[in-house]
């Protein structure tokens, strides 16, 4: 009974391994490592500790005036005062303080998603280049064997010079073209060590990961718009607006000044009291109210202009999607029947057509499976830039 427990929490294990693809693990990775993502944690932290600092109160002041007269006895004074805000101004600051920080992490996971959806990408385009020199690999074989058989016929008298040319053309062109792609491969996995702050990784898979989406457009735009870390960030600095016009608005009322005297001489007696000031902002806060609710209004309007263009990239994005989707539906049903390359050989072999018309029908389906791979990309490019939110 142990046994078959042991096997079932393994086999359980494995298939849990391998549930989680190979671009989730880079994903993973990135996240870990990247240098951009870690300075930015670094920068967010003293943004933090800035907007701290910003609520710190005034500094006390510390006075000391001493008179030279000998007749009377060489007075001194210390005054120790503190200054304050109107206190409805704390209350104010206390909440921008908050809403500032908080508003950091919507500034952090744009950040964050923005990085992880480019190696994403990138990891995209690495299994189309995988994909490719798979493809080109076998033509290049193919292109190979039909050289060296129709050079062997033209040797024997049943070739002729041009059908040979053509195909030594083509087996050039695809050894360039593989040449090429090997070279993308190379540079794509730098890209990738780069996101990953240095650190290899490896990505040699030719599927793309499954991921299903639910294809109610509006459920898609809901979800996008009000998980989208830049407009959270503007609908924060909208709010931030609104609470900075409030203490620019207490910002007007006296500010208070509170202290202690001491007064002593050689002569006289000493003597302390206290002091209380006070101070009307006639001309420090002019125009700040004024200036508070313009910016107020501008991050209205920032954030339905954002909003409006956030919609409607989603909108060209579900568009060209489906199109997508449909395309590639086409093109799965069509190579889902026998290779058309593999009967193509055999009606050479059979001489059933010539090896211009084979060859012209060779480009033609290498034509056509490019499309197709190329269409499988740019389907997965726009479903991975819908589903950014789950980033």
């Amino acid at each position: 009974m142990l046994r078959i427990l042991l096997i079932i929490i393994i086999t359980g294990l494995s298939i849990q391994g391998m549930a989680q693809s190979s671009v989730q693990r880079i994903l993973q990775e990135v996240e870990k490592n990247n240098p951009k993502l870690q300075a930015h944690q670094q920068y967010l932290e003293a943004q933090k500790l800035g907007i701290r600092s910003q609520n710190n109160l005034a500094n006390p002041e510390l006075e000391w005036e001493k008179s030279f007269s000998s007749q009377e006895g060489k007075p001194y004074e210390i005054l120790v005062s503190q200054s304050f805000d109107f206190p409805t101004s704390y209350i104010y600051k206390n909440q921008l303080r908050d809403e500032k920080i908080t508003n950091l992490k919507n500034i952090q996971a744009k950040v964050r998603q923005d990085i992880l959806l480019e190696t994403e990408l990138i990891c995209f385009e690495l299994i189309y280049r995988n994909k490719q020199n798979i493809e080109l690999s076998t033509r290049l074989d193919n292109a190979e064997r039909l050289t060296r058989f129709f050079e062997k016929r033209l040797q024997e008298g049943d070739a002729n010079i041009l059908e040979v040319n053509k195909i030594r053309m083509l087996a050039l062109n695809t050894k360039n073209q593989l040449q090429l792609v090997r070279n993308k491969i190379s540079n794509l996995k730098k890209d990738l060590q780069k996101q990953n702050g240095g650190l290899e990784l490896n990505l040699d898979d030719l599927e793309y990961p499954v991921v299903s989406m639910d294809e109610d457009t509006k459920l898609l735009l809901e979800n996008a718009v009000t998980t989208d870390p830049y407009l959270n960030q503007l609908k924060a600095n909208e709010q931030i607006a609104s609470k900075e016009t409030s203490l620019v608005k207490t910002n007007s009322l006296p500010k208070i000044s509170i202290g202690y005297r001491y007064l002593g001489s050689d002569l006289m007696k000493e003597a302390n009291g206290m002091k209380l000031g006070i101070s009307i902002p006639l001309w420090e806060n002019k125009n700040k109210v004024k200036q508070a609710k313009l910016m107020e209004l501008f991050r209205k309007e920032e954030l339905s202009f954002e909003k409006m263009e956030k919609e409607n990239e989603y909108e060209k994005l579900f568009q060209t999607f489906f199109s997508l989707k449909s395309s590639l539906s086409d093109y799965q049903n069509v190579f889902a029947e026998k290779k058309y390359d593999s009967l193509l050989r055999k009606a050479l072999d059979f001489g059933e057509i010539s090896g211009i018309e084979y060859l012209m029908e060779s480009i033609y389906y290498y034509e056509s499976f490019d499309t197709y791979l190329e269409i499988e990309h740019e389907y997965n490019i726009n479903k991975a830039k819908i589903l950014r939110y789950l980033l």
